[in-house]
């Protein structure tokens, strides 16, 4: 019983505790999911000469598009992060 009060007492969610309150953490920017349903005819359509002048498919050259943006990302970042 003694144990119970002690816990209540020391209960720093309860409404109206003085408790610390904890920053939320920092916002990303939002992320779009882009799948070939919701990408415009013309836009596949510019991949796809892309690719075939690369001699490459469509998700090849997507997939390799895509990691040459998201290193030149991270390194963006990398370097924001050393000054």
């Amino acid at each position: 019983m003694d144990q119970i009060n002690k816990h209540k007492q020391n209960d720093h969610s309860a409404r109206g505790a003085n408790g610390r309150t904890v920053a939320p953490p920092p916002k990303r920017p939002a992320v779009q999911i882009l799948t070939i349903s919701n990408v415009p005819r013309a836009i596949l359509e510019a991949i796809d000469e892309l690719a075939a002048r690369q001699d490459r498919s469509r998700s090849s050259f997507v997939r390799r598009e895509l990691q040459r943006t998201v290193a030149e990302y991270q390194a963006k970042e990398a370097l924001s992060k050393s000054r």
